[in-house]
């Protein structure tokens, strides 16, 4: 009975020992759930935030990548535009040139139209006398020719009364020494050149000249007509060596 006793009191002691063990200990457990799910709490907000955190830095580098590309494509039109710019300045600027130059064109034509009007001519008698200066010309031309054909058969034909009369053939007038000249017009068919010397050089008629092309004898020459500054000489027969050419040297 006694063991009974003892017993119920030992549990009734452990079962007071363990209320008060609870009392004593819950709220300190309590504190600890409690900072546990603050801890928690406040852990799931820094995920939040960090997440947040996360998306907002993907979203600036998304801004900052289409940020990127529009400034590359906007350099892309500024080079474009400065090409284009300097373009148009180089137009601009041949613009310039080409309007001074008309101005200039045009100031000229106005000087000219004025002394046109103070010649007090009409554009048809002025047009008049110009073709008629060309024909006049033309006309000059024909018979300057036409002297140097008839010139050239009159030495030939005084050649011949020479060999006619039985005068000295052999008789050569001098000419001066180291004389040189050149061929300037050449006639194949009557054997006559003009040479670019004449009586200011001491040519004289009947002088004989030789006619060379690179160093070579093509021909020798005997002047039959001689003027100021030009002189006409005949091929000599049995001399023609070559063809005689405009530019070829002739010498004494």
């Amino acid at each position: 009975m006694l063991l009974r006793v003892c017993l119920i009191l030992a549990i009734l002691a452990g079962v007071g020992a363990v209320v008060l063990s609870q009392i004593k200990v819950r709220p300190h457990i309590q504190g600890i759930i409690d900072q546990r799910e603050d801890f928690s709490k406040r852990a799931t907000a820094q995920e939040t935030r960090a997440k947040k955190a996360e998306k907002g830095l993907k979203e600036t580098q998304g801004v900052l990548e289409d940020t990127k590309t529009k400034l590359g494509e906007t350099e892309t039109q500024l080079t474009a535009e400065k090409g284009r710019s300097a373009e148009q300045e180089k137009r601009a600027v041949g613009l310039q040139e080409n309007l001074e130059k008309t101005k200039q064109d045009l100031t000229s034509a106005q000087r000219d139209l004025s002394a046109w009007k103070a010649l007090g001519a009409a554009v048809e008698t002025v047009k008049a006398v110009i073709d008629a200066e060309k024909k006049l010309r033309g006309d000059i031309e024909a018979l300057g020719l036409e002297k140097k054909l008839l010139a050239t058969k009159l030495a030939r034909t005084t050649e011949e009364l020479d060999k006619y009369r039985g005068l000295d053939q052999d008789v050569v007038p001098l000419l001066p020494a180291g004389t040189r000249g050149k061929v300037l017009v050449v006639d194949p068919k009557w054997d006559f050149v003009v040479l670019d010397i004449g009586r200011r050089h001491e040519i004289v008629e009947n002088g004989v000249l030789m006619v060379s092309r690179n160093g070579r004898l093509v021909a020798k020459i005997k002047i039959v007509n001689v003027q100021a500054e030009r002189s006409i000489a005949n091929v000599m027969p049995g001399w023609k060596l070559g063809e005689i050419m405009e530019g070829d040297q002739v010498l004494y």
